[in-house]
């Protein structure tokens, strides 16, 4: 026992600084466990994190603006980017194309009222180049029965070009009507110029061959 207790004050000092030693090696240890732990967290990890945290605050910001939005617009048609937008006033129509990407360049801009206002729940279509808007969503600035008279006058516009105008059509444009061969042809033309010129559709009538039931067929092909 004695001797123990001579070697060890004789060799304490060595014998505290080895236990120092083991206790650092033992910290240095435990520390390089956990940092090699922490790697399995890369930096690419932190991004991506980072990423889905931005993405989560933009959704939230857009939920909560569409929440607190008073108009909601459909925008369909000749636009970059058709959809629904929000705002929080009656906006105009240039702030909600603008809010859509622009329209495409095939767009006529002048059929589009710019400063028209539009009001919730509506629906803004652009129409390409010469198409004709739908009825159901007119132009802003122009009401439903505007559009409804625009159409029946196009209408009737097309109707009256499509029937042959029996003062000026050739033979063979009045052998396209139902009952007219080339004979019939020459007859209404000689009529005509006999009549100088017809001044109403019932005078095709006049001509020989030309009777009630043969007038009802021509009619509603026919024009003066």
């Amino acid at each position: 026992m004695v001797q123990i207790k001579a070697l060890y004050y004789r060799y304490q000092h060595q014998i505290c600084f080895s236990i120092i030693l083991i206790i650092v090696g033992i910290s240095l240890l435990i520390w390089w466990q956990i940092s090699q732990s922490s790697d399995g967290v890369s930096s690419k990890d932190f991004t991506t994190i980072a990423a889905h945290q931005k993405n989560a605050k933009k959704s939230k910001k857009t939920i909560n603006n569409e929440k607190s939005a008073n108009v909601v617009i459909d925008v369909k048609g000749a636009v970059h980017r058709p959809g629904v937008y929000y705002f929080d006033k009656q906006p105009i129509v240039a702030e909600v194309l603008s809010r859509a990407g622009g329209t495409l360049s095939s767009v006529d801009s002048v059929r589009i009222n710019l400063a028209a206002t539009l009001t919730n729940g509506q629906v803004l279509y652009v129409p390409m180049e010469n198409e004709q808007v739908p009825e159901t969503y007119p132009l802003p600035g122009q009401s439903p029965q505007n559009v409804q008279d625009n159409l029946q006058d196009n209408r009737s516009n097309q109707s009256s070009n499509d029937k042959i105008n029996i003062n000026t059509a050739d033979s063979a444009a009045l052998q396209k009507l139902p009952g007219i061969g080339e004979k019939r042809a020459q007859d209404i033309i000689k009529q005509r110029e006999t009549m100088g010129g017809f001044k109403v559709v019932t005078d095709l009538q006049e001509v020989n061959g030309i009777g009630a039931k043969t007038f009802a067929k021509l009619e509603p092909l026919v024009t003066v």
